[in-house]
């Protein structure tokens, strides 16, 4: 008898197994390959820091505004992404929004005081997509004012999943952390450049004889790094960046460096037998609004004496 009821439940098993193999997965009530849920995420690619992601607390950088400050108006693409093994078999309708509440969460790392983006700075094209049935992808925008934005403040736009129709929303990449670092000498300035070719070293501090070829009244940025230190051009050969540091005592600036990108520096410069003799100088305005930089390099037959001038 317990020979007979094994071979029933065997057979019964069997059958099952023979049914499963015969539907396709969309026929199935559960797909042996779906491993893991679907899970909603924000992307922004196009920032290109190296991540298709670019969301969430490990890309937190990837939110970086960079745009000129000088722009009216600039638009950054981002996509709500539906990830997992499978897709759905319905349109999936999927909002967006601002959570205020997550301007600090990277304190503990930067230790920025970000001020939340007040709306004068951005405009949501939408805040609502459909991800269609069997796609990935709901392709979003928002535009953002550089022009309007107080460069010595770092601002930030948390932009969350609100809802996705009980969809899981991820705790790790669900959060774009779009932002921008203030710093007090930000900003946009006016650019004068020389250059002096001499076959013999010049002495760092004096001009040499004779007219410098270059420009004048040339706009150009001061795009922040952090609160402390700003990047800008030089406009020697391959306009390689300058780093400028500071000291920030409540407003009161000070002890302040400059030294070339050494990427940059290495790339473009030394890779090509540009030699830096020395170091750069530079020269500060009491009112921080005119700054001076020399330096001297060697080309490998000559001298170059150059000097960016950086005023507002």
């Amino acid at each position: 008898m317990k020979e007979n009821k094994f071979k029933i439940l065997f057979t019964v098993f069997i059958a099952i197994v023979s049914l499963a193999s015969c539907l396709k997965k969309g026929d199935m009530n559960i797909d042996p390959e779906k491993t893991t849920g679907s899970v909603m995420e924000l992307q922004f690619i196009e920032n290109g820091s190296g991540s298709t992601i670019n969301s969430g607390m490990q890309y937190f950088g990837g939110g970086a505004l960079t745009y000129p400050g000088t722009d009216d108006a600039d638009t950054a693409n981002y996509n709500i992404s539906l990830a997992g093994p499978v897709t759905l078999g319905k349109d999936l309708t999927v909002s967006v929004g601002v959570d205020p509440n997550k301007a600090l969460d990277n304190f503990s790392s930067d230790s920025i005081k970000y001020e939340v983006m007040p709306d004068s700075l951005y405009d949501f094209i939408e805040t609502t997509a459909t991800i269609k049935a069997g796609e990935r992808i709901a392709p979003m925008k928002i535009i953002f004012y550089p022009s309007k934005m107080d460069p010595t403040v770092s601002y930030i736009l948390p932009v969350v999943i609100k809802d996705a129709e009980g969809q899981t929303i991820s705790g790790n990449f669900s959060t774009i952390y779009f932002h921008v670092i203030g710093n007090p000498i930000a900003g946009a300035y006016l650019w004068n450049y020389y250059r002096w070719n001499t076959a013999s070293q010049p002495v760092l501090g004096t001009y040499p004889s004779g007219n410098p070829s270059g420009w004048e009244g040339e706009p150009t940025t001061f795009v922040p790094l952090n609160p402390t230190t700003i990047k800008v051009i030089t406009g020697y050969y391959y306009q390689i960046d300058y780093n400028i540091s500071f000291k920030n005592s409540n407003g009161v600036l000070s002890d302040f460096s400059v030294k070339f990108d050494k990427d940059q520096y290495d790339t473009y410069f030394a890779a090509n037998g540009v030699t830096l003799v020395g170091v750069p100088s530079i020269t500060v305005s009491p009112d921080y609004k005119e700054f001076e930089i020399d330096y001297i390099v060697y080309n490998g037959s000559a001298y170059r004496y150059i000097v960016d001038q950086f005023h507002k």
